[in-house]
């Protein structure tokens, strides 16, 4: 595969920002406020809310848009994290965190063929999800005719994470679920409302 290394890096290290380096979602939900640390080493602590009288809490279910409305999707649970590029929230029922991140690529990425950009969503997300854990299952995904990957991984720490990668006309859309206790039909309605409208997506023509 021949592509610019500088643009696999940078996809490579979108992932390992965007993959839940949060703190405890309990002291999340109680400190709404208090900024994410996406600098941080990934470490999901769902098991300590079983330890701690949690807030009373009423789940927000509800469908999100992106910012342009080039995607939507149904984020189960309470929200913790809503910026321009995050959406982040958590199911205390099913001690489940979702999230879903959105990037634009440089224009390199207009160039890759289906086969690279499956590659690099591949490298980006076996490196920075889980060295030591367990993929146990990789799928070949589609949304609206663009290339993605779907990856079921068991982590070391014991948790279950399921995570699709797409680039869609140069924008990185990465979505996670992850939990300690199995993944339900929940989580699958998750990946199964994510719509992505490609027409209405707007690409800064001053990025690279």
């Amino acid at each position: 595969m021949n592509l610019n290394y500088s643009l696999e890096m940078l996809v490579i290290s979108l992932f390992s920002l965007a993959f839940f380096p949060i703190q405890n979602p309990a002291i999340a939900i109680e400190n709404p406020g208090k900024s994410t640390n996406y600098q941080g080493i990934l470490e999901l602590k769902l098991n300590q809310n079983l330890n701690r009288k949690q807030p009373i809490q009423i789940a927000r279910d509800d469908y999100y848009w992106g910012l342009q409305r080039d995607f939507e999707i149904w984020m189960p649970g309470v929200l913790m994290e809503n910026t321009n590029k995050v959406l982040m929230t958590m199911n205390e029922t099913t001690n489940t965190i979702y999230m879903i991140i959105h990037e634009d690529l440089p224009r390199g990425a207009n160039y890759w063929t289906q086969e690279e950009t499956r590659e690099v969503l591949q490298t980006a997300m076996r490196e920075n999800l889980d060295t030591q854990g367990k993929v146990i299952k990789s799928t070949n995904m589609v949304v609206e005719g663009h290339p993605g990957i779907e990856l079921f991984i068991q982590h070391s720490d014991g948790s279950q994470g399921q995570y699709q990668g797409y680039v869609v006309r140069r924008r990185l859309y990465l979505i996670a679920a992850r939990s300690y206790d199995e993944l339900t039909t929940e989580a699958s309605n998750f990946f199964d409302s994510f719509r992505v409208y490609p027409s209405r997506i707007v690409i800064d023509p001053l990025s690279n």
